[in-house]
């Protein structure tokens, strides 16, 4: 069976009326993961791993988390705030993130959860899903290769677009939106978060049916 590549994904927030969004992005329908939509984010590359430490390591993930998200919507999570992200891609975008008048906030991510891909699957992922809110995000600015669209949505409107059939979806996106619809603001979210830490591994299992079988988010049995 295939072992897990290592990944990580960012669940952005910015405030809204309503209480918060989060920001979606719909992937290219050539790509892996063809027409859904997602949260940013991807695999771990050997750009992210810093000397002496492994592609699971918390520090790679987070830096693969923060560089995704760079690349792939032009948002750059900074210490000093959401800022637009240099125009580069793997090495080269660690090279001019160099030239940031502030760093990268890899502390800003808070773990949700950690999510590991069947093994009947044919590509498998580790994946973990961090949780960043950000007051005054710059434009999203989405490649155009991996991806084709994006929305800034609330995790109710973003979950009913799925049950509408108009939004394709898979069971993570879809579990940490429902999580999500029951938090009352980013505040809220990011104190359940670092409640959840992350400490349960969800690995998705199939019943005799076939189907999938629910799994709930570390801390949120109810």
């Amino acid at each position: 069976m295939p072992l897990p590549d290592p990944a990580a994904t960012v669940l952005l927030l910015r405030p809204s009326l309503s209480g918060f969004e989060v920001l979606m992005v719909e992937r290219n329908a050539r790509g892996f993961f063809g027409s859904m939509f997602v949260f940013p984010g991807g695999a771990v590359e050997d750009v992210d791993i810093p000397e002496g430490v492994t592609a699971d390591d918390d520090l790679a993930l987070r830096n693969a988390a923060i560089r995704e998200l760079a690349e792939e919507t032009g948002i750059l999570l900074t210490n000093a705030g959401a800022v637009r992200a240099p125009e580069g891609k793997g090495a080269r975008f660690y090279e001019l993130l160099a030239g940031q008048p502030s760093p990268a906030a890899v502390d800003a991510l808070v773990l949700v959860s950690r999510w590991v891909t069947p093994e009947v699957a044919p590509r498998r992922f580790d994946a973990r899903f961090y949780l960043a809110g950000c007051e005054d995000p710059p434009e999203v600015l989405i490649d155009r290769a991996e991806l084709v669209d994006h929305e800034w949505v609330t995790p109710a409107a973003a979950i009913a677009r799925h049950e509408a059939g108009v939004a394709p979806m898979m069971l993570p996106t879809l579990a940490h939106l429902r999580w999500l619809e029951r938090r009352a603001s980013i505040q809220d979210a990011v104190s359940s978060a670092r409640g959840a830490d992350g400490r349960t591994l969800i690995e998705p299992r199939r019943g005799e049916d076939g189907s999938i079988l629910p799994v709930h988010l570390p801390a949120e049995a109810t």
